[in-house]
This record gives structure tokens, sequence and C-alpha cells, in this order.
């Protein structure tokens, strides 16, 4: 037992450690055969299992799932840490003992060995627990268990003994359905596993549920029994044929990667790249959210910057005495895109809005009005991750206090948008599909000074913006077991700009034109760290915390125009704006205007 115990740390004390720069640094993986790449079958000097038919060591026909994963994750190979032997049960037994006639690691033993090797890890390390489904089918029969309650307390404390050693981000599959492996499946006790398998994923998810509420734990359950339910319900579509006999010494297995099993329990390489795929689109799945409350707030600044298109009209022409009612359209179409980042991804957008309102001069220094905008945003994400498309309405009320040379404007903003969103999974076609709504308020405070001299027009400008939304919990639909939940999301922008701006007026044969510019510096007061909350459907209470990266803090705005003042009665408005200076984005607006007063 010593020697074995001495060459499995000679064997850990070999694999390669380095910390990288991808998201998730370091690799470390626990478990049984489902997740071992070799550390038996080095251990056992070739014997367990024998390669060929086995490939290299693995208890499949090629690399497991644990393998593929971190090569789409991006983590290099010398950051990996395999802990896992085939055989292990969640206590002290392995089912394959008695094949070497010695004890061979099970899970308390790699659990040692991480602690006696590795020490200190990085919070942003990935960890990976499979076990369990040897405790339920270790030959010969008298030594399964059938206290699930008894299997999920060792995965749970195990899992415990992890975070304590500074995992925070913990993949757990619970088991698929052991009673339809082609081993059990003759036996008359294949009926009584597949309930022990449903009995031990129900017990498994509750403790997955109690672990997860320590908001600095992320455990990222795979349901791989729902995944598999549907692999075998429809094989054609992952590109298997069999999903019922073990491929190995079946003379009817011409091609391995059309069956789901490689021998009576094992899954194929084919079955190991479904999982592994499965498991990315999991981890991956919050990406697609987090633009979703950008967008949000930027239609919401919109509805309000459309008014300020207003207000400045109303300043650049004097209203006479005996026409104090106006009305006026406006639209802008605003464009941009977002560069995809290690954490986020791209997306272009456009946007496309119509404000209506009507204002009356209630004295000579103070107008009053209201208005009622329309917008329609489409945006498209990158990497082939979905499009996110959203209307909506919102009222505005609005006012312009002019004394002498200084003006102070006011706005307040009040509208609700509906969106429709279609989340691509990258797994085999799937798309999720949702509805929901949210609301949004804003409040705009600006004021400036103007110097007159001639027809030219000069001054500073100071603002406050504030913008607050909300987005409503909803729950996808045809995705399968990835469908997600998630939770209300909220996010507020509050922005401090100093700037100037300058007009000049000239006389032309369709009216008076007056080009104008401004500038400001903006700064982002609000507290721009939040996170989206997301859990599987079909593995609810267990969430998913994905922290958003802080915005641009400090950037400048540009804008140019014209106003055209046909008449007394009539006036038109064309502007452009964009900013500079922002991380990964970049916007146009266009706008126009006509008014008519009274």
């Amino acid at each position: 037992m010593k020697k074995i115990v001495a060459a499995a740390l000679f064997v850990f004390a070999m694999l390669p450690f380095k910390v990288s720069a991808q998201t998730y640094s370091e690799f470390y993986i626990f478990g049984d055969s489902l997740v071992d790449d070799g550390n038996l079958f080095q251990l056992t000097g070739g014997l367990i299992p024998p390669s060929p038919p086995y490939f290299n060591g693995r208890f499949s026909n090629g690399l497991v799932f644990v393998e593929i994963l971190g090569t789409e994750l991006g983590i290099p190979t010398e950051a990996t840490n395999n802990y896992a032997f085939g055989g292990t049960t969640s206590g002290n037994i392995n089912s394959l003992n008695f094949l070497v006639g010695a004890q061979l690691p099970s899970l308390p033993a790699q659990l040692n060995l991480f602690l006696t090797t590795t020490g200190t890890t990085s919070a942003d390390a990935l960890y990976v627990l499979w076990a369990g489904a040897n405790d339920y089918i270790i030959l010969p029969p008298e030594l399964r268990t059938t206290d699930t309650q008894a299997v999920v307390n060792n995965l749970s404390n195990a899992l415990t003994t992890l975070i304590d050693a500074g995992a925070r981000n913990l993949i757990v599959p619970n088991l698929p359905d052991l009673g339809n492996t082609p081993q059990e499946r003759v036996l008359p006790t294949a009926t009584a596993l597949t309930a022990l398998t449903n009995s031990h994923n129900a017990n498994l998810r509750t403790a997955l549920q109690g672990l997860a509420a320590n908001r600095d734990i992320n455990i990222i359950p795979l349901d791989v029994n729902a995944l598999l339910g549907e692999v075998t319900a429809d094989p054609a579509t992952y590109g298997l044929t069999n999903v019922t006999d073990s491929c190995l010494g079946n003379p009817n297995c011409t091609n391995p990667d059309q069956f789901l099993f490689w021998d009576g329990i094992h899954p194929s390489a084919q079955s190991h790249r479904i999982i592994s795929e499965y498991a990315a689109a999991v981890i991956t799945a919050p990406q697609a959210i987090i633009p979703q409350t950008d967008i949000a707030l930027n239609i919401a600044k919109r509805h309000v910057q459309h008014i300020d298109a207003r207000l400045s009209a109303l300043r650049g022409v004097q209203t006479s005495t005996d026409r104090r009612l106006g009305v006026f359209l406006n639209g802008n179409v605003n464009f941009g895109d977002r560069n995809t980042t290690s954490n986020e991804p791209g997306y272009d957008f456009i946007n496309t809005h119509i404000t209506a309102g009507v204002d009356y001069r209630v004295t000579n220094n103070l107008a009053l009005g209201v208005a009622l905008g329309y917008v329609d945003n489409d945006t498209d994400l990158s990497n082939n991750l979905g499009d996110i498309n959203v209307d909506g309405y919102a009222v505005s009320v609005y006012s312009n206090f002019v004394q002498n040379n200084f003006y102070t404007d006011a706005v307040l903003s009040y509208g609700n948008n509906n969106f429709d969103i279609a989340r691509r999974t990258n797994f085999y076609n799937r798309t999720a599909t949702a509805d929901t709504n949210g609301n949004q308020f804003s409040a705009d405070l600006n004021s400036g000074y103007v110097i007159r001299s001639g027809n030219v027009a000069y001054g500073p400008t100071l603002g406050l913006r504030y913008d607050r939304i909300n987005i409503d919990s909803y729950t996808e639909n045809n995705a399968g077991s990835l469908n997600l939940r998630i939770n209300d999301q909220d996010a507020e922008s509050f922005v401090l700009s100093v700037g100037a701006q300058a007009s000049v007026a000239f006389n032309t044969d369709v009216g008076t034109v007056i080009p104008h510019l401004r500038a400001s510096y903006e700064r982002e007061l609000a507290d721009n760290n939040r996170e989206i909350v997301t859990e599987l459907v079909t593995q609810p209470g267990i969430p998913l915390r994905t922290r958003v990266s802080d915005r641009d803090r400090d950037y400048v705005k540009l804008g140019i125009g014209a106003q055209i003042v046909f008449s007394e009665n009539a006036l038109g408005l064309i502007d452009y704006e964009t900013a500079i200076g922002r991380d990964n984005f970049n916007e146009q607006v266009v706008k126009g205007e006509i008014r008519y007063q009274f």
C-alpha cells in the first residue's frame, strides 16, 4: 500500500504546473474513470485499462471530456493538474482494487495528494469533481451502496475541502442514467439503479444549492443526465447510430464515433466530445447575457438626448411673444460596436429613435414640454452568440429656463421596453429564446453660459445625467438542458459632463443657417461593478454569478450640426455626434428634427 501511494505521489509530483493568462488560469480535476486521463494506467504500469484497445490509458477510445474542455477554454496543458483515478468511489474504496490485490487511490486520496503537492491556488482556477457512479456499480454487487445521501455527503465534503483550499469555480456533473448502460441494462436491477441515479442527482442538487449560497463560490452544475437523455432520444443530431450497445468487442461496431458507449459503462470518445461541448456551452452561456444592460442603458440615454436636441433648438431661436406653442418631430440613428474581450462578447448595434413633442413658453424665460419617444434596437452578438431586439416607448417632460446669458435645461423620462432574445448556444444548433420586459428612468440637468458677439455665440456647459434601468427576470425556451433562468438585471449610470459649445448664424436664401459644434469631457460616477446571475432551468437554485467588467470612466464627446430657421414658424436641425477615448467601444449618432410653432 505504501509503495502504491508513493508511486501516486511521484506521478502527481511530475505533473507540470504553470499559471497562464487565460480566464481560468489553472485546471484541477478529481474523480473516476470518466475524467482519468491516464493516471491509473501509469500507476499500474500499463495494466489498467489495457491500451489498446483503450486509448493511451483512458477508459475510452479517445480523450476524456476534461481534456477537450481545457483546450476549448484555452487552458494550457501545463496548467492542468489531473488527480483522477479510474475506479474511484466517493469513499475510501477503489472499485478496481480486486484487479491488483491492493489499495488503489480513491477520492480522499486524491484530495490528500492535491493538498500536499499543490498548496495555494489562484481564485480564477477551474475545478472539476465527477465521482459517485462506482459506489452504485462496483463489483461484486454486494459491495454496492443504496444510500445515495451518504455518497452525496462524501462529494459535498470533498467540495468543501476544495473550497477551503481556495477553489472558487467548481464544475460538478451529475450522474447519467446508470441503469441504462449496456452493462446494467440487461440485469434485473436496472430499474432500481435508475431510481438510485435519480435519487443521487436530487440529493446532489440539494447539496450544491447549499454550497452555492456562498456568493464567493461559483458552482457550475452539468446536467449530464438530461443531456444524455436528449442524445438518446435524438442520436442522429449528434452523429450517433447506436445508443444502447457497447462498441468494444462488438463486431457491428465499425465506427466507434457512432456509438454512445465504448464499453459496458464508459462513454465513447464522441460522447466525451458531446459532454465537453455541452460543458463549454454552460460555462460561456452568461457571456451572451452581459450586453443586455448596456443596450438598455444606451436606449435610456438616447431618449433623453432626443429631448436635449429639442432644448438646444429652443435656446438657439427666440420664440416670438405671439407664437408660444410649438410642436416638433425628431429622429436619430445610433449605430456602433463593441469589441470582443476575454470575458465579454462583442456586438454590433443600430438604434432608431423617433420622438414627437409639444412645448409651451409659459413666460419669456421659461418653456415647458412633454414628449413621447419610440425606439427600435437591433443588436447582433459576435461569434454567432445570438441577437437581441428591443422596442419601447418613453414619456418625457422637460423645461428650458433662460435668464440673460445663463440657461438651465431639465428632463425627466420614464419608459418601458420589450426584449426579444435569441441566444445561440453553439451546441448542435440549439438556440435559446425568450421575451421579457424592462423599464428605465432618466434625469438630465444641463446648464451653460452663452456669450454673444455679433452672429457668434459660444460658452461653457455643465451637465449631470442619471439613468437607471431594470430588465425583468426571464426563463429561456427551446434549448433543452441548456435553457437558463436569468435573474432581474439592474444597472445605473451617473455622468458628469463639462464642455463648451459654439455657433454662428448666416442669412441665406432658404433662411438663417446656424452651424454649431460642441465638445465635452464625460466622467462616469456610478459604480459599474455589477453581476449577472443565471442558473440552468434543470438545476434550479444553483446560481452562476458572472461579474461584468467596469465600463469606461472617462471619455470625450464631440458633436457638430446646424439649425435652419426657414421662417418665424418653422425650423429644422441636423446633427452628428460621436465619442472618443472609450476602450473597445465606438458609436455614431445622426439626428434630425423639424419644428413648427404657433
